[in-house]
C-alpha cells in the first residue's frame, strides 16, 4: 500500500471520528487503531497536511526529509469537501470509497 491509499483512509478516519462527535485521534489513537508502524501514520499525515486536507504541523529533524512528529489538529474545509465528493476523492486518492459504509484496510468496517 502507497502512502497515497493510507492517506485517504486516514482522512476517512478522521472524518469518521469528527461526524460521531469524537475529538480528532491522537497519533497513539491512530497506532493503535491501524496498527500501522509509526513511519507509515507519519508520512500519511505528512501528505495530507501537505494536500491542506488537515490542519495540523509536521516536524522533521534538521538535515531530514523523515518526519518525526506530527499533529493533527482538525480535518480542512477542504478536506472535508473532498471527502464528500466522490468523484474528488477519487481523483485526489486514485480509490474511492462509500461514506455510508467505511471499510478500512485495517478490517474495522463501520456502518
Amino acid at each position: 500500500m502507497g502512502i497515497q491509499k493510507d492517506a485517504g483512509e486516514l482522512l476517512a478516519f478522521i472524518y469518521k471520528e469528527k461526524v460521531e462527535g469524537n475529538e480528532v485521534p491522537s497519533i497513539r489513537n491512530i497506532t493503535d487503531t491501524t496498527k500501522w508502524d509509526r513511519d507509515r501514520v507519519l508520512n500519511a499525515l505528512q501528505y495530507l497536511q501537505g494536500k491542506n486536507l488537515i490542519n495540523g504541523q509536521t516536524i522533521k529533524t534538521l538535515g531530514s526529509s523523515k518526519p518525526q512528529f506530527a499533529t493533527v489538529d482538525d480535518i480542512s474545509p477542504y478536506g472535508i469537501d473532498v471527502l464528500e465528493n466522490e468523484q474528488e476523492f477519487n481523483r485526489t486518492f486514485n480509490f474511492s470509497i462509500n461514506l455510508l459504509f467505511l471499510k478500512f484496510s485495517w478490517g474495522a468496517e463501520e456502518a
